[in-house]
């Protein structure tokens, strides 16, 4: 009896501790899938660009392996620096779902995070890779839906 509790004591430690982040993939048609996942991990960023790169089988993701280059914290934005070798060839399309990618992830998971902005290989550009503006961030009343609707 003491070993059976024992074990439920370790399991609900084990529950209590673990997180559900919200990753979005794409289906066949390119529309937004939401899969909920339980993790252990405390770099939840590194773990959802890990998870988004390894998409659950019959889902697509444009979150290449390996882009996340650093991460960082001002209060209530989020500053991305990605490296560009892995998104370099990207076309519009790649790069426009790569952004509603990571975009929607994390404001789904981070609900403090007000802003997000990108640097590629720590330096500000005006462009991601050929055609998606990142000098001015990306705003959560835009992007936490999908499709960006902008404002009604």
């Amino acid at each position: 009896m003491k070993r059976l509790l024992l074990v439920v004591l370790i399991v609900l430690s084990m529950q209590l501790m673990a997180r559900q982040l919200v990753l979005f993939y794409l289906d066949d048609t390119l529309e937004p899938v939401s899969v909920r996942q339980n993790v252990d991990d405390a770099d939840l960023v590194k773990t959802i660009f890990d998870r988004l790169a390894s998409p659950p089988e019959g889902l697509k993701s444009f979150v290449p392996k390996d882009v996340l280059r650093a991460y960082f914290f001002v209060e209530s934005y989020l500053v991305i620096d990605l490296k560009r070798s892995p998104i370099s060839m990207f076309d519009f399309t790649q790069e426009r779902f790569f952004v509603h990618q990571v975009l929607r992830t994390i404001f789904e998971n981070f609900s403090g995070i007000d802003a997000v902005y990108f640097l590629l290989d720590g330096s500000r550009r005006d462009v991601l890779t050929k055609m998606v503006d990142v000098r001015f961030g990306f705003a959560r009343h835009f992007w936490s839906r999908w499709p960006v609707e902008g404002e009604k």
